[in-house]
């Protein structure tokens, strides 16, 4: 056997060797994630959307409200679960889990903005079945207002909490963003890179950096909460974050906002970056959109501050 020979057969048998390493690695970590069983799956109802299973809870009486999570592949419904037993008091509280998140199916498709207004739109029709108000987070902010202005005569009360900027919103997918999107489809390696983005040091980190304001006020259950809703289904879990990186689930809300005339209510952190700016690009385009600001609080203040938040939407629910 010659030198480059018994270097291709070592340099395949060093391959093998380390893609079964990463593979054992990843259904470790896969097991770990979901091992406390945290997401709760009782009193749970299912819709059979057309892309695939709709998790989501209902909860209360009085008129609808709709609780949308911030996009993101460790997010899920639990978000909500300090707004939900006092605003289910006076309302029926409905809160799902978006397609590719938390208990809801994770089809391995592109995740793109418009799926998620049709997923709205029809979850509101074919369950909800009347005019309803709606509470997003982040990302989530600029699917209603699309569904919005697909229907307006389904929609109420528009809530955004932190939208994410237009400037953001309007980046689209590029060579770059599409490789990597590419790169984390691949079965292994692209899993043990998302296994290293979602590792619960980071999901931690986001807490302590973008979630939250205070780090000391941070519920440890929480971050086991969003480390799980990152790995459930194994593989399958990486599909929403491959589009994210891949700037599918970005649209320009521009026209959007000229266009809705519903009223629309802000809740902004004011200790989150460039937040101000970000109000000042929604108010140019809808000068009708109103804007409250929450100190020391960051992305997501309905678990940092609840009664803070509650007290807004309680305001916007019963202005009329």
């Amino acid at each position: 056997m010659n030198k480059k020979i018994a270097y291709t057969l070592s340099f395949i048998g060093l391959t093998l060797t380390s893609l079964t390493t990463l593979s054992i690695i990843n259904k470790a970590v896969d097991q770990l994630a979901i091992s406390k069983e945290l997401l709760d799956k009782h009193n749970k109802e299912l819709y059979h959307w057309r892309f695939g299973d709709i998790s989501y809870s209902v909860s209360g009486e009085g008129k609808p409200v709709l609780l949308i999570h911030n996009l993101k592949e460790d997010s899920s419904s639990i978000e909500w679960n300090k707004i939900i037993p006092v605003l289910s008091r006076s309302h029926t509280v409905y809160a799902i889990d978006l397609l590719g998140c938390g208990l809801s199916e994770r089809p391995s498709i592109t995740y793109t903005s418009y799926l998620y207004t049709q997923l709205i739109n029809d979850f509101i029709h074919n369950i909800i079945k009347k005019k309803t108000s709606v509470i997003a987070t982040g990302k989530s902010a600029s699917f209603i207002l699309g569904a919005c202005n697909d229907n307006e005569e389904a929609y109420d009360e528009l809530i955004l909490i932190n939208p994410d900027s237009i400037h953001s919103l309007k980046k689209t997918p590029s060579k770059r963003t599409k490789t990597a999107e590419f790169i984390l489809k691949t079965p292994i390696i692209g899993t043990f890179i998302y296994h290293l983005k979602t590792s619960r040091k980071k999901i931690l980190q986001s807490f302590e950096e973008h979630y939250f304001y205070d780090q000391e006020s941070i519920p440890e259950s929480f971050v086991d909460y969003y480390f799980e809703s990152a790995h459930l289904t194994a593989r399958k879990a990486k599909n929403l974050y491959a589009s994210l990186v891949g700037k599918y689930t970005n649209a320009n809300i521009i026209r959007t906002l000229k266009n809705i005339n519903q009223n629309i209510h802000i809740l902004a952190s004011r200790e989150i970056p460039n937040m101000e700016s970000t109000i000042k690009e929604y108010q140019y385009y809808n000068p009708a959109i109103e804007v409250e600001y929450i100190d020391y609080t960051r992305l997501l203040p309905q678990l940092e501050a609840p009664e803070e938040v509650l007290k807004y939407i309680q305001l916007y629910l019963y202005h009329k």
